[in-house]
């Protein structure tokens, strides 16, 4: 199980990451509010991890664990966003806040439960696709 550090830095690459599925560190540093060498620092430890693809002065990009573990943690925050919403009636504005905090819960039965609950939803409150258990994101 990553780290919740970690997720947030995953889940931040995926969610600003090119077409190619690339980050500069430098942008990846002001996503994450962290000074360079912290991030640097944490590119090599996620590449020993297998998560991350790292050279020196290249663009990152996830492995393909790196991929499933970020969609992942986007599932749980987008089902948590759709759930508060739909179920318990937050409004599209409170639920982010919310989810930014569930999301880091390892419990797959919570969230396959959530999903079909949903009714297995597609997209979530925001208009963001919602990945599968499998961690694949149809557009």
């Amino acid at each position: 199980m990553a780290s919740q550090i970690v997720e947030n830095y995953l889940k931040a690459f995926i969610n600003h990451s090119n077409s190619e599925g690339e980050l500069l560190i430098s942008q990846l540093s002001t996503l994450m509010h962290v000074r360079m060498p912290t991030v640097n620092s944490m590119m090599k430890n996620l590449k020993k991890q297998g998560l991350v693809n790292y050279e020196k002065y290249k663009p990152l990009s996830l492995t393909e664990k790196g991929r499933k573990v970020a969609a992942l943690v986007v599932r749980k925050h987008r089902l948590t966003e759709m759930y508060l919403y739909e179920k318990m009636g937050f409004s599209a504005e409170e639920v982010h806040e919310i989810a930014e905090q569930i999301e880091h819960i390892n419990a797959p039965k919570l969230f396959d439960r959530m999903d079909e609950l949903l009714g297995f939803p597609n997209f979530d409150p925001h208009g963001s696709p919602i990945p599968d258990s499998f961690g694949e994101i149809s557009e």
